[in-house]
Formats: C-alpha cells, sequence, structure tokens
C-alpha cells in the first residue's frame, strides 16, 4: 500500500514503510477507530475528570511606567518655571494727565525798560555798581550789552573810572559795552543815554581816528592828535553852545575828511573837567551825539580831565 505519511509504495500493508519508517497497519484502520482517541479526555480517561491547566500570567512591561513618571515630573517642572518668572506680557499705554504747573518767573523791569541785558546799577558815591540782569549770569553768551547807569548828582570821577575798569577786565573781553544811562530825576523814572564805544586795543587790525572834543568853563576844543589839529574856540561858561560848537567840530570834521582815511571809523572821546557832575557830563553828550550821528562818526569814550587854567 501507499504510506500515508510519505507516499511511498510499499506494496505491503503490514510493518514499517520503507521510507519513512512508520507503520502502514494502523494506517488502514476505519476512520471511526482513528477518531475514538480524540473523544477522550487527556490523561484520566475516567468520566468527569477535569484538566487543570497550570496558566502562567506573563510578565509585563515596565517602559509604560516609566515614561509616565518621565511626564509628570516635566509637567510639575514647567508649572515652576512658569510660576517662578514673570511672564512677558504687552500692555496697552496709558497716557497720565499731568497737571501742568506754571511757574511765575519774575522779571526785573530795569534792564527791560533800559533795552539792554546787563545795567550795571551805581552806588550813591558811583564808586561801585551791582547788576542788574535777567540773564543767567553764570551762563553769559557772547556779544551780551552791557550798560551803567548812575544818578546824574555823583561827581564824573568815580564813574568814569569804574566804568573803564570793567570794560578792560577780562569780565568783558566777549561782552559788548552798550549804553551809559543818568537819572534825572528823583523818582528814577527818566532817563538819559548815551552810546559807549569799547577800548580798542593796539592790536586791532584797523585803527580808528580819534577826535577828541574838551568842554570846559573858557575853552572848546577839538583835537586829532593824528593829524596834528588842534581846533579852539572860545567858551561863554561850562556847557554845550551850539554855535561855538558847530563853528570848532565843522573845522575838524573837514580836516578829517580832506585825509584818506580808506574807509576807516571816527571815534569821539569827550573829555570833561574833573569837576564836572555826571549829570551835567550827559546833557553835554547827548547834544554831540546828534552831530557826530549825522556824520557817521561814533560814540563815546568818555573820559575826565584835570583842567587848569
Amino acid at each position: 500500500m501507499r504510506c500515508r505519511n510519505c507516499g511511498h509504495e510499499n506494496h505491503r500493508n503490514t510493518g514499517k514503510c520503507d521510507n519513512c519508517g512508520f507503520s502502514l497497519a494502523p494506517q488502514t484502520d476505519p476512520g471511526k477507530d482513528k477518531r475514538a482517541a480524540m473523544q477522550k479526555p487527556i490523561g484520566d480517561s475516567g468520566k468527569g475528570s477535569v484538566v487543570t491547566l497550570d496558566l502562567e500570567a506573563a510578565s509585563k512591561s515596565k517602559f509604560g511606567l516609566i515614561g509616565f513618571l518621565i511626564f509628570l515630573i516635566g509637567a510639575a517642572g514647567a508649572v515652576f518655571i512658569v510660576s517662578s518668572y514673570d511672564r512677558a506680557v504687552s500692555e496697552q499705554e496709558i497716557e497720565v494727565a499731568h497737571e501742568v504747573v506754571e511757574v511765575e518767573v519774575q522779571l526785573d523791569s530795569l534792564p527791560i525798560m533800559l533795552g539792554t541785558d546787563i545795567v550795571y546799577v551805581f552806588n550813591a558815591e558811583g564808586t561801585s555798581a551791582a547788576p542788574r540782569t535777567n540773564v543767567d549770569l553764570a551762563l553769559i553768551p557772547e556779544g551780551t550789552k552791557v550798560s551803567f547807569l548812575g544818578s546824574g548828582s555823583m561827581s564824573i570821577q568815580p564813574v568814569v573810572n569804574y566804568m573803564l575798569q570793567k570794560i578792560n577786565s577780562n569780565d568783558f573781553r566777549f561782552l559788548a559795552p552798550d549804553s551809559l544811562f543818568a537819572w534825572v530825576d528823583s523818582t528814577e523814572t527818566d532817563y538819559m543815554a548815551v552810546a559807549i564805544l569799547p577800548l580798542l586795543s593796539d592790536s586791532a587790525e584797523i585803527q580808528p581816528v580819534e577826535l577828541k572834543i574838551l568842554f570846559t568853563e573858557e575853552w572848546f576844543r577839538c583835537i586829532v592828535e593824528e593829524y596834528n589839529k588842534d581846533i579852539v574856540e572860545p567858551a561863554d561858561g561850562y556847557g554845550f553852545d551850539q554855535r561855538v560848537f558847530t563853528r570848532g567840530f565843522d573845522q575838524a570834521a573837514r580836516t578829517i575828511n580832506r585825509r584818506n582815511t580808506e574807509g576807516r571809523p571816527v571815534h569821539v572821546t569827550l573829555l570833561f573837567p574833573s569837576e564836572s557832575s555826571f549829570g551835567d557830563a550827559m546833557e553835554i553828550a547827548e547834544s554831540v551825539f546828534v552831530a557826530i550821528d549825522s556824520l557817521g562818526y561814533e560814540g563815546f569814550n568818555i573820559k575826565w580831565v584835570n583842567v587848569t587854567n
């Protein structure tokens, strides 16, 4: 018969297969007998016997638990960091309305009235003067105008001495001498004013032609030292006499005009006797200013001299 296990043809029904060694006899048993063994319980063939299976629980992997623990630790760290540090939050700018407080600055009316930046006001004797200004004296800009003011009853000597001392000092190197003022009343509401010139150094590029005018009780003189010109006219008392002044001053002006001054300015210096009062000198200076201004001359340097008869 053919072996049902390997298919070898043995030409017999008994014994073992010549090829695979399986027994040939059971292979010819009826199918009923072959299935009978499958209908019996394993082990005990008695009825009611129960086969107890020893089932061993499969071991579970611990990787899931470890991963869950790592997640919890990371979440706790994130919460700690967020709660420990301030987060940048964009906030809308809120405009706070500040109350504007206007501080009223008390201005000195005297410099404003006189039209100058700084005015030195003389004491009663004319020996010293205090500045009145609306300019910050710690930050005085270059070219600041400086003037002098005093009572007309003072002697001219201390006024001129103090003024020239100030103009020639280092404090005035970058300042501009402006005017000389004199009160004409006791209420100090009305005043006389004449322009004053800074003293030029010998190193200046253009030296002016200097015209000196002297007023005394008996004489009126116009002096141009550069051209050796000294014009003397008799005067009838101390003061400004228009007729006498015109006669002498016109001669001095013609002398200057005949010279080739090459555009040099003409500066006028007024000389007064040492016993003159500041008010008298200012009255004469105001009258002279009209004449020299019409010719384009500049003034004044004001000085005092000792006059002897």
